[in-house]
């Protein structure tokens, strides 16, 4: 056959494996099943590395043609090049979104693959922090005697893009990015995991007085024990001094609620009645809060704080707004107790 026959069968091969079109019955089943396979060649890159993904067939029998389904995180993961060791032809790497699609056919009248062979080296550069999940969903083959077979595989490879930083999730904060670096390399903050800080995550009542407790090194008298507050947890002492410091109150069932998600009213409350435990507040007027457009549902008991925190400069709104009903997330307290160690400093 000659040269430009067998080039219009491999263009056809790639076309119908990519539009796919099956063109023949299943391949006959053999003893071992192909397995599809990924690995990296760096399990923690750093941002800006580049990232190569081998491909691997195993336990193969006659490969001729095929089509390889990658997802992968394209806002982390740049598709730099994909190519094949395996002689033939290749269709350029086709990518939509998180897709990619790589193709490849043998040349002439030979006989597919067998045995174990990398199918394909991807290439891609580490673009942002996180983690990264890789996996191979589908794969499309032909033999040499144009059977076809479509396989629905889950290979998958996990691995962490590393950040600068002490934590790997932070992309999407940049603005809280150097005030939890700084709370956590003095131990005021830790994470939720190994390098990982959880910024969007809601922040607990209990964990926001520990917080401020720990900023101000407030210490006192144990007060009233809370009805839902154990004993022997990591902030049972913290609340009792708390207590005893008058910076939280119980509620008419004499309960604080300690693992519910403190609202952004709520914290400013708690941290205007901390920085009167450290005598180091002050009286402003409501008229501070003037610019923001959400002043009337602001809570009676909470206003005079808010504006406290605002006059101080230690809270600042967005979209022309104080948000007072809304949950605080671990970014925006850490904000806050940065803020306010800064505050604190500045009065020594």
């Amino acid at each position: 056959m000659g040269l430009r026959k067998w080039g219009t069968r491999c263009l056809a091969l790639l076309i119908l494996l990519t539009m796919n079109l099956p063109f023949a019955s299943a391949a006959t089943e053999v003893d071992k099943q192909p397995v599809y396979t990924l690995s990296v060649s760096n399990d923690t890159p750093s941002k800006g590395d580049t990232v190569e993904v081998l491909i691997k067939g195993s336990h193969l029998k006659d490969l001729y043609a095929f089509e390889i389904n990658l997802d992968v995180d394209a806002t982390k993961l740049k598709l730099i090049e994909a190519k094949t060791e395996v002689a033939g032809f290749s269709v350029g790497p086709i990518q939509k979104e998180n897709h990619i699609q790589l193709a490849h056919t043998r040349v002439g009248q030979v006989k597919g693959i067998d045995g174990d062979q990398i199918l394909y080296k991807v290439k891609f550069e580490a673009v942002r922090y996180g983690q990264v999940e890789l996996r191979i969903s589908k794969v499309k083959t032909v033999d040499s005697a144009l059977a076809s077979a479509t396989l629905q595989i889950d290979a998958k490879h996990n691995f962490t893009i590393k950040s600068p930083y002490l934590f790997d999730d932070l992309d999407d904060f940049e603005w809280a990015i150097k005030a939890i670096e700084a709370l956590a390399k003095a131990g005021i903050v830790t994470g939720t995991s190994d390098r990982m800080f959880s910024p969007d995550a809601s922040i607990t009542r209990a964990d926001f007085v520990v917080l401020l407790m720990r900023t101000l090194k407030l210490k006192g008298e144990a007060g009233q024990s809370f009805d839902d507050v154990q004993d022997g947890l990591y902030y049972t002492t913290a609340l009792a001094q708390a207590r005893g410091l008058d910076i939280v109150q119980g509620d008419e069932s004499n309960n604080f609620r300690p693992q519910a998600s403190i609202t952004r009213e709520d914290m400013m409350v708690l941290t205007d009645r901390a920085l009167h435990a450290a005598q180091l507040s002050l009286a402003t007027s409501e008229s501070v809060l003037s610019e923001f457009n959400d002043v009337s549902i602001i809570s009676d008991y909470a206003i005079g704080s808010v504006a406290i925190l605002v006059k101080l400069g230690l809270i600042q709104g967005y979209d022309q707004g104080i948000h007072p009903k809304e949950t605080s997330n671990r970014a925006q307290a850490a904000m806050l107790i940065q803020n306010l160690l800064a505050y604190v400093e500045q009065q020594r």
